[in-house]
């Protein structure tokens, strides 16, 4: 189980990385428009934020329910060849225990006949 404070640190550390990630992208923003300025007859796309945010989000949220239902039929399919593999083990584990029990006897009788 995950500890508190490693959960606070990765927070900590994913934040950070968020904020450097922002900080280069308001550089490389800033960049753009200069570069953009200076070109003739070059106009700067309209493009709203927060829709490219929210339709980025949905995307991914969309992405992860997939791979939600991926991962939760895999874990039932594994699950179902645990179960199927655990009742062939144990048929196998009865035929071998059967076996040993006959031939014992088998032994037995043999050696009661000898005598």
């Amino acid at each position: 189980m995950t500890s508190s404070k490693d959960t606070d640190t990765y927070t900590q550390t994913l934040r950070s990385a968020q904020d450097a990630v922002v900080q280069a992208f308001r550089t490389w923003t800033d960049t753009a428009k200069g570069a953009w300025a200076t070109a003739p007859g070059a106009a700067t796309p309209e493009v709203d934020p927060q829709q490219v945010v929210e339709q980025v989000f949905d995307f991914a949220e969309k992405m992860l329910a997939v791979q939600r239902e991926f991962a939760k039929s895999l874990a039932a399919t594994a699950a179902s060849a645990t179960g199927a593999a655990r009742q062939q083990s144990e048929s196998v584990v009865g035929a071998v225990r059967q076996q040993v029990e006959d031939t014992t006897e088998a032994v037995k009788g043999a050696i009661k006949t000898d005598k």
